[in-house]
């Protein structure tokens, strides 16, 4: 009987120590229930005669239940507004600028055919007629003339610094259809050949008007006879003693 008792003392002591040590600290929920333990507990008899007998014990046991809670939290949100908020816009203009820019451009010169120096007629030209300088008097509206080179032709006209110099034939003149002309000699040695009537203009064959010709444009004229002298040597012209051919006739008694 004393055996009875000191088991279930015995569970009564280990439940204990199991509830001691399965707390946590987390509140725990206690569930008590009942229940019925059944136990087979052999007795001695005096005659010893081994009795099991049946006994229902009814204990208490604390069963120890972990529950999770949810728990509320304070939670920090951020939240993104929109905003409306008045932007200063900065307006891009386009701006043309026209610069005029001067520059000065040197024409690329245009290589003007060579005369034949050969030719009868530009040697003629060139070093054999004799020249008279053409001295213009707008007041009186006369010209004078002045020799400028003795049978030797342009070779022989020497270069004036103080202006141009209009040179043509002693005798007669020269021709360009049908305008008398002149040759121009610049201060620079520049030669041209121009109208002989300031303000004059040659008019070729197509109608196409010209103020003057260069040296080579004029000589190459000579040569393919668009350009005429229409003297002679040896005759007085304008100042017969200019002409080394001029014969001063002699006088009859």
């Amino acid at each position: 009987m004393f055996r009875k008792y000191l088991l279930i003392g015995a569970v009564f002591v280990i439940l204990a120590l199991i509830a001691a040590c399965t707390q946590a600290t987390v509140t725990p929920e206690v569930v008590v229930q009942t229940v019925v333990v059944k136990e087979t507990v052999p007795v001695e008899v005096e005659k010893k005669v081994e009795v099991v007998v049946t006994k229902v014990v009814e204990k208490e046991v604390e069963k120890v239940v972990t529950v999770e809670v949810e728990v509320e939290k304070e939670v920090t949100v951020i939240k993104t507004v929109e905003v409306e908020k008045e932007v200063p816009v900065v307006e891009t203009v386009e701006v043309v600028k026209i610069v005029t820019v001067e520059v000065q451009v040197t024409p690329t010169p245009t290589l003007e055919p060579t005369a034949d120096r050969t030719h009868p007629k530009v040697r003629e030209v060139l070093s054999q007629i004799t020249l008279v300088q053409h001295h213009y008097d707008p007041d009186t509206k006369l010209t004078s003339f002045t020799c400028a080179s003795k049978g030797q032709g342009l070779n022989g006209v020497k270069v004036d610094s103080r202006g141009p110099r209009f040179v043509g034939p002693n005798a007669a003149d020269f021709d360009l259809w049908g305008v008398a002309a002149l040759f121009k000699v610049s201060p620079d040695g520049r030669i041209e050949l121009v109208p002989q009537q300031s303000g004059g203009k040659f008019v070729d064959p197509d109608g196409i008007e010209h103020n003057s010709f260069t040296l080579e444009q004029a000589l190459e004229l000579f040569a393919s006879d668009d350009a005429k002298w229409l003297g002679t040597h040896g005759e007085a012209g304008r100042i017969g003693e200019c002409d080394p051919q001029y014969k001063t006739p002699t006088p009859t008694s």
